[in-house]
């Protein structure tokens, strides 16, 4: 995959905060729509924390390219508020406006982060582990769809496996070390070359690896 897409460009933490709401954005959709839609969102408002006591009528407004955007817009809403009254300091009145932030989560081993990522309403497996991956570094597989069907393929998962159990088994059996590289190198092979219904067998680059039970008749296309 290295020689059919090159290395990823180097590791750069993003915003834990951006990273949770623009995967909250792209959930049900493609990053052409959840994309700009997360960068409508920034300019529109100051802060996260403007963001949390809009109106949902204006957010969907601002979002409704990313589809779903009612159901998008309350579930921003609710983890917003939700981080800012467990964030609440010391002597601070919870609900008040302030920073919301989920730095505290550098120091939480991965487990207690996902924990508490997943304790959140409308935050499942995928959006936890983009977070910890992509904001801290940590060694936490985020699997989507594309991730998903080519592990199958591959024999990486099994053939019944659902989609929460394949982030933990992906997790344990990618070095730790690979990751993030894996994640990004398998989503952009999915993308090009594994798609779901025209698989592009013919010139897929871990073809002999493949347990793909159709792949020889794809190739011969």
């Amino acid at each position: 995959m290295r020689k059919a897409y090159g290395r990823p460009s180097a590791f750069r933490k993003d915003d834990p905060v951006d990273v949770l709401i623009r995967t909250i954005l792209s959930q049900n959709t493609t990053d052409k729509n959840s994309v700009p839609a997360f960068y409508a969102l920034k300019r529109h408002f100051v802060s996260w924390d403007k963001v949390r006591v809009a109106r949902s009528t204006e957010i969907v407004r601002i979002i409704r390219h990313a589809g779903l955007a009612k159901i998008k817009a309350e579930r921003i809403k609710g983890v917003l508020k939700e981080i800012r009254e467990r964030g609440a300091g010391k002597g601070e009145e919870k609900g008040k406006e302030g920073k919301i932030s989920l730095g505290h989560l550098a120091k939480m081993d991965t487990e207690d982060a996902l924990e508490y990522l997943e304790s959140l309403k409308g935050v499942g497996p995928k959006t936890a582990a983009c977070v910890l991956l992509f904001a801290f570094g940590k060694p936490v597989m985020p699997v989507d769809t594309h991730i998903f069907r080519v592990a199958k393929r591959l024999g990486l998962i099994g053939r019944k496996t659902g989609i929460e159990e394949a982030h933990e088994i992906l997790t344990n059996i990618v070095p730790k070390h690979l990751i993030y590289e894996f994640h990004l190198g398998i989503i952009e092979h999915g993308r090009r070359t594994c798609k779901a219904q025209t698989p592009q067998c013919g010139v897929c680059c871990v073809y002999g690896l493949c347990r793909f039970k159709k792949k020889k008749s794809y190739r011969a296309k």
